[in-house]
């Protein structure tokens, strides 16, 4: 007589899959793995800090599945991390095997990351001015101070490459080498489905601005102010069948610890997002989206005129292939604007946040940005 096949392995697997689940709802802190490689604070103004990272002795790291081998010597540039605002500054540090601060250190590079901070309804007033003209100044000088290098490199996400071209069109004599930037729009009006929103929106915007001379600067920055919560429902809800899929993936995983942390993990980004402030959102709506300033190149932050014909320094931009917040289209606009003799444009695996973090990033975008850096750095 045949014998019945065993139910273990599948009583274990089910089980293993409940106590998953389980632990995860009472102690999801053991699955979310962030912010783990050592940093210390070099300096702080209100609620924006600058921190540098410093690589534990090893001969490699893991990277995905790889190993990638510690460079003994360090570049003699610092590079300058600049997140976007919205989210934390550790989305550039996940998990350990998905962490941009790690690779990049373990390139031979110097590496010191912005903390704009958590910004809370106490703190709508800030303003691009501050941002593009007093915090990013003074963290350059900060890590210039800190590492005894005359000049340093910039790395900007999505609005933190746009606050770093604002700071260079604006300071033209500032000491940097080079910029590159990840999914950071241009060209508003270019960004796919709410490009064409924009620009639609934009035109009896500018017809009622000079009809009425209405402007948007004289309203209540708390009427402007994005919570967080909105948000990170905001984030999600641009791709609702991602959402759903996700999810989907995570029930039929939900037995594998290594999957659910790393879902965890990259949820957090979005479930633990940071306010944005309404001034900021102001000036976003009125001199981005609706007046689309940035693709003409010129705009005025504070008290200063920014022209990004004066940013002369190399640059390297990259968009997302399935990016549906900044399209490849209004990323490569940056190549329009700026007065760069050398500048290069990649299109890259992943959408806003897979491009910058998602599994394909360390093989496409960081490789590539930590080779053309590499030049820039000695």
């Amino acid at each position: 007589m045949a014998s019945r096949p065993s139910l273990r392995p599948s009583l274990r697997q089910s089980a293993r899959a409940l106590g998953h689940m389980v632990e995860r709802r009472r102690h999801p802190q053991r699955f979310i793995q962030t912010d783990k490689t050592p940093w210390e604070e070099i300096h702080r103004d209100g609620i924006m800090a600058v921190r540098h990272y410093s690589l534990p002795p090893m001969a490699s790291i893991p990277v995905g599945e790889e190993q990638v081998p510690v460079r003994r010597d360090k570049h003699r540039v610092p590079l300058i991390l600049v997140p976007a605002l919205g989210i934390r500054c550790w989305t550039f540090d996940l998990m350990p095997n998905r962490s941009m601060v790690r690779y990049l250190m373990a390139r031979g590079h110097d590496v010191y990351l912005i903390d704009w901070g958590q910004p809370s309804q106490a703190n709508r007033e800030l303003n691009l001015d501050t941002y593009v003209n007093r915090w990013l100044p003074d963290a350059v000088d900060a890590v210039r101070r800190a590492s005894g290098s005359e000049r340093v490199n910039l790395l900007g996400y999505c609005m933190g490459g746009l606050l770093c071209l604002l700071y260079l069109g604006g300071h033209p004599q500032a000491p940097v080498n080079s910029l590159a930037t990840i999914a950071s729009p241009v060209n508003f009006h270019k960004s796919g489905p709410f490009g064409k929103v924009f620009s639609l929106a934009a035109i009896p915007a500018m017809k009622i601005h000079d009809w009425f001379q209405f402007r948007l600067e004289p309203l209540d920055s708390k009427l402007f102010h994005i919570p967080a919560d909105l948000l990170s429902w905001g984030f999600k809800l641009t791709n609702p069948p991602g959402l759903v899929q996700s999810y989907m993936d995570l029930v039929r995983n939900i037995g594998d610890r290594d999957y659910v942390t790393e879902y965890m993990t990259m949820g957090q980004w979005f479930n633990d997002m940071v306010d944005y402030p309404g001034a900021v959102v102001r000036e976003v709506i009125e001199k981005m989206i609706l007046g689309n300033s940035l693709a003409s190149g010129r705009v005025t932050i504070g008290e200063r005129r920014v022209d990004f014909g004066h940013v002369t320094q190399d640059l390297l931009a990259f968009g997302g292939a399935s990016d549906r917040i900044v399209s490849v289209r209004a990323a490569r606009e940056i190549l329009k604007v700026v007065g760069s003799r050398e500048k290069r444009f990649e299109v890259a695996p992943g959408g806003h946040a897979g491009v910058f973090a998602g599994s394909k990033a360390p093989a496409q975008c960081w490789r590539v940005i930590a080779d053309w850096l590499a030049d820039r750095a000695d």
